[in-house]
């Protein structure tokens, strides 16, 4: 049964009736429908009937026949089991009657209301609007809140239902209002993003975002009128909030409207008599504050310029013509999401003993096992420590239970569990205590003993099943959850080794970990989980063969994983073969069954984001982030699909998913890929100088953390057309790579970048010295194959042929059979040998099949190169047009970019 209405709308002739949802519920009989006498007569009764009413709303809403029993139980569930039926058989009969004989397919044990049904509905037209994206349709459709004030008596399980449509609803209209106000006001339209912003908060009055955007939108004009309307909105904003929730407005808000309050006092003193003075508006130039390389980059108003830190976290971008708002996005508090399962968090083990990695390992094996399915949300580790973060308290901060509830409150979980561990000689007594967060009461505690230790592991699945049940998770669910032995490892030296490579590969001591997850399998050979782990730390430390073979043994290992388990790994095996589409598969599969996966669904969009469907990984994360707010890698992640979409108000709102999720953990400001992201996006709205003090952020750092902001301050460089500071640039970073154990890929990297450098600057020899310190690096093991493609390509194009066969012969060594992306780069740099041979023909064959596995802008341009070559000018200059469109800042695309605006250079023709 679905879980939520349908959004597929069915081909018939004319609607008689029109279901309104949003703001109540009635049933409106359209004019002129082809009805006749007796069914505009029972029609007309049954918009009388509220019950009868909600029960063709449910039915409306539903994919897939209703067992007679579940909508009798919904309906009339405090009725004896016979009048039930009995009611719901005059109530289908009823409907019949209205909409026609046909209009309702039953069976003896189910009902479905037949697509041909001559209905509307709006919520459904909603859905629909937008799944089709049309924003304005769906925004004119959401007349409030789902069934507003409509409540049936005796008849929980309806109204159960219509809470958790409504709060679906409600975090799609939010959504929706996220894109929908700041394009209203770039668009000009600031009184439709007013009225838009209204809803807005009366979906959520403490929704600074919203706040947000009706001040800007009432303040867009400019006007002395405009300018007190806005200050005395915010003042009629703090009073509400401060009467009905006892609560202040967000710090953000109260510095917006202080803005206005200070461009009002700035206006000059006049008469406004002139109508058309409404729409003016007065303008500055939106600054640029470049405050060095331990500042956080603002771009501010004049007047706002000297406003606090806090303001990074709350950007109202430029000035210059209108306020024009950066999109708002979820509240900084989780929202309720419909059908979501209850989330509990495990604190850290108490154990008198004091053995820390017995004891982490008992609360990692106890939230693997309450995992289990999706009844249960558990909060990972890694949220605990964002959440520690906030709370200005330190990643090994022992979790216990005053601290779990401060974190549970904050995150929005609903129970804590407290595992403890006893010692009585040889036997070890193990218990876990269930308090709820709302009330700080203990829900019980569930114990159990074992006979010695190694059977812990054994009597920690016992406690697991004691919680399952205390959770809410009954014993006779079909999908039963496995002993935990089964689907972790039954060595309890095995599970101490993982958690301690967990705990290394936490800090990035990579070598460490390795050995440790090694040292895990050594001890269990069935360890499936282990494997998984190492072969995705192998992936990232650039060994994939090797991660491979761990990967493929992991699911070879399929019964000793948990069903969710097992399809994360087959999932995370996709994804480092490459085969981003595979890997979505296998997810929307699993969440078609388990829709409250949040975790899964996360990964997914992430695989959306990797095979280039920005859009939809989009929606996703907006998804995701509407059931949890506080989670800086999800708002990373929008961003940079944000950001990939590619127009001005996607990037808008790629600016503030930065800004949220960097005032959720500053740390991330100077993450390698964020760092680069961030300062790419700024790149491209026009501020080169905030970049470079982004960029410059990173010099601080370890050597490994510094080259890569060497790397995209000598990018930027270049960006300039300044090749001669990039060489130094570049070479800053090789050194620093250098400097580093296991940095030789970066390394690589580098002096590929600085060989090009040189190239601009005219120093063909230094150029073709770097590429041989190149070659000499990738005999020592740099074994990514796309990176080799790389270098043979810039070998090739200098007529270092030989040098481009070796990278040729490394590369075929090295790839992963079934990976598209090492099968790309193999294709790839075999055409540009063949076309290093003077075989044009053979080179665009080849680069055609290569760039059909990968279509980036690195692959492009190897085509329109060999196009050219084989006399192929106006498909080559095709090629070369579109890679000079749609030029980005960043990484080795840009400078395949900058090759095609070369190319296009009527001096280079």
């Amino acid at each position: 049964m679905s879980n939520g209405l349908s959004t597929a709308t069915s081909v018939r002739s004319s609607p008689r009736a029109f279901l309104r949802t949003f703001g109540g519920l009635t049933l409106e009989v359209a004019d002129g429908s082809d009805t006749n006498e007796t069914e505009a007569r029972a029609l007309h009764e049954l918009a009388g009937r509220r019950r009868k009413v909600a029960l063709l709303l449910y039915l409306t809403g539903q994919s897939r026949p209703v067992s007679r029993e579940l909508l009798a139980t919904l309906f009339w569930s405090e009725e004896p089991p016979e009048r039930a039926r009995h009611n719901l058989a005059e109530a289908l009969s009823h409907i019949r009657r209205a909409f026609g004989r046909h209009s309702i397919a039953s069976r003896v044990t189910d009902v479905l209301l037949a697509d041909s049904c001559p209905i509307d509905v709006d919520v459904r037209l909603f859905d629909a609007a937008l799944a089709n994206g049309d924003l304005e349709r769906a925004a004119s459709l959401y007349a409030g809140p789902f069934l507003e004030g409509v409540f049936l008596q005796r008849a929980p399980g309806f109204d159960d239902w219509a809470a958790r449509e409504r709060a679906r609803l409600s975090g799609r209209f939010v959504a929706l209002c996220v894109t929908l106000v700041p394009r209203l006001l770039s668009d000009g339209r600031p009184a439709e993003a007013a009225a838009l912003a209204e809803h807005w908060l009366n979906e959520d009055l403490e929704d600074a975002d919203a706040a947000i955007g009706l001040l800007t939108a009432l303040a867009t004009p400019g006007t002395r009128a405009a300018l007190r309307d806005a200050i005395e909105r915010y003042g009629r904003l703090k009073m509400r909030l401060l009467a009905e929730l006892e609560s202040e407005l967000d710090e953000s808000v109260t510095a917006l409207s202080a803005t206005h309050e200070a461009r009002l006092a700035a206006l000059p003193a006049r008469r406004e008599t002139d109508s058309a003075l409404a729409t003016h508006v007065e303008s500055s130039p939106a600054m640029e504050k470049d405050t060095g390389p331990g500042a956080v980059p603002q771009v501010l108003t004049p007047t706002a310029a000297a406003s606090s830190p806090r303001r990074f976290a709350r950007i109202l971008i430029g000035l210059a013509g209108a306020f024009v708002a950066v999109a708002a996005w979820v509240v900084l508090r989780p929202r309720e999401v419909p059908e979501a399962a209850a989330w509990v968090l495990v604190a850290d083990t108490q154990d008198p003993a004091r053995d820390l990695m017995t004891a982490e390992s008992i609360s990692m094996a106890l939230s693997v096992a309450l995992a289990q399915g999706d009844r249960l949300n558990v909060v990972t580790r890694d949220r605990v420590r964002e959440a520690l973060q906030l709370m200005r308290r330190p990643d090994s901060t022992f979790v216990d239970e005053r601290t779990a509830l401060e974190i549970a409150t904050r995150i929005g979980a609903g129970q804590v569990v407290i595992p403890s561990l006893a010692r009585l000689g040889a036997q070890r007594a193990l218990s876990a205590r269930t308090v709820d967060v709302a009330t700080g009461r203990a829900l019980g505690v569930d114990q159990t003993t074992a006979v010695n230790e190694d059977s812990l592991l054994s009597a920690l699945d016992v406690v697991a099943r004691q919680l399952r049940s205390r959770l809410g998770r009954s014993s006779r669910n079909v999908d039963q959850p496995r002993p935990l032995p089964d689907v972790t490892t039954a060595s309890l030296g095995a599970l101490r080794e993982y958690t301690i490579a967990n705990d290394y590969s936490r800090r990035r001591v990579y070598d460490s970990a390795l050995v440790a997850y090694r040292r895990a399998i050594a001890l269990d050979s069935s360890f499936a989980t282990a494997y998984a782990a190492l072969g995705q730390l192998l992936h990232h430390t650039n060994q994939p063969a090797e991660g491979e073979q761990a990967l493929v043994r992991a699911l070879s290992l399929r019964s000793r994983l948990s069903e969710r388990e097992a399809m994360r790994n087959e999932a995370m095996q996709a994804r480092w073969r490459r085969q981003p589409d595979s890997a979505i598969a296998i997810q929307q599969r699993w969440l078609a069954g388990h829709p409250r996966d949040t975790d899964t669904r996360s990964s997914m969009a992430y695989d959306l984001f990797l095979g280039r469907r920005f859009a939809a990984a989009q929606q996703v994360y907006l998804e995701v982030l509407a059931t949890d707010s506080l989670n800086p890698v999800d708002w990373i992640n929008l961003a940079a699909s944000c950001n990939a979409l590619d127009t001005e108000s996607d990037r808008a709102v790629a600016r503030r998913a930065f800004a949220r999720a960097f005032a959720l953990d500053p740390s991330q400001r100077t993450d390698v890929i964020q760092n680069n992201e961030y300062g790419s996006l700024l790149v491209r709205a026009g501020f080169p100088d905030s970049a470079a003090a982004v960029f410059r952020l990173m010099l601080g750092g370890p050597p490994g953390q510094a080259a890569r902001g060497y790397r995209s301050l000598g990018l930027l460089a270049l960006w300039r057309r300044d090749p001669r500071t990039a060489v130094a640039l570049f070479d800053s970073a090789a050194q620093s790579h250098q400097a580093m154990k296991n940095e030789s890929l970066g390394e690589v990297r580098a002096r590929l970048m600085l060989a090009w450098a040189r190239g601009e600057a005219g120093d063909e020899a230094g150029a073709r010295a770097e590429l041989e310190r190149t070659r000499a690096l990738s005999r020592n093991g740099v074994a990514e194959p796309t990176v080799l493609y790389w270098a043979g390509k810039a070998m090739a194009r200098r007529g270092m042929t030989a040098a481009a066969r070796e990278m040729l012969d490394t590369l075929a060594r090295r790839a992963v059979a079934g990976n598209v992306r090492h099968e790309s780069a193999a294709l790839l740099l075999r055409g540009e040998l063949a076309l290093a041979r003077g075989e044009p023909g053979v080179a665009v064959l080849l680069i055609e099949r290569g760039g059909a596995l990968d279509s980036t802008p690195v692959p492009r341009e190897s085509l329109a190169h060999a196009a050219r070559a084989a006399g192929q000018t106006a498909r080559a200059d095709s090629i070369y047009r579109h890679l000079a469109g749609t030029l980005r800042f960043g990484t080795e695309a840009m400078l395949a970019q900058r090759l095609a605006v070369r190319q296009l250079t009527p001096a280079r023709r």
